[in-house]
């Protein structure tokens, strides 16, 4: 009985180490609409509309008003959403968290002090 405690605490441990946290996964983005805010005032707000040929689609008036240009565009790398604005000179990196209608932001390259969050609007 004794040695069973071991090999339970380490399957534990185990599966534990494996569930991991949440991933988001590309197939559920692709043509998902979002909004993308900065606490920043100076810094305005984008809706987003992420195209399957991994471009972003943006409007600073409404989600219905977005446009295609070829310098933003998205990905989802190491279970995250990454969004690149300019060529990637500006981006923010998207986990997945408690809820999939939120996303805050663990890192942006524009977007200083607090971070950014998207918020799903279809």
């Amino acid at each position: 009985m004794r040695a069973s405690i071991p090999l339970l605490s380490a399957l534990t441990l185990g599966l534990t180490a494996c569930a991991g946290g949440a991933h988001l996964r590309r197939a559920d983005l692709v043509g998902t609409t979002w909004r993308e805010v900065c606490p920043a005032p100076e810094i305005a707000t984008a809706y987003v509309l992420l195209r399957p040929d991994g471009l972003m689609a943006w409007s600073y008036e409404h989600p219905d008003s977005v446009r295609v240009d070829t310098v933003h565009s998205w990905a989802v790398e190491d279970g995250a959403l990454l969004l690149k604005w300019n060529l990637g000179s500006a981006t923010s990196r998207y986990p997945a968290g408690p809820t999939p209608r939120r996303l805050e932001a663990d890192s942006s390259t524009f977007c200083l002090g607090e971070r950014p969050w998207l918020d799903r609007v279809r």
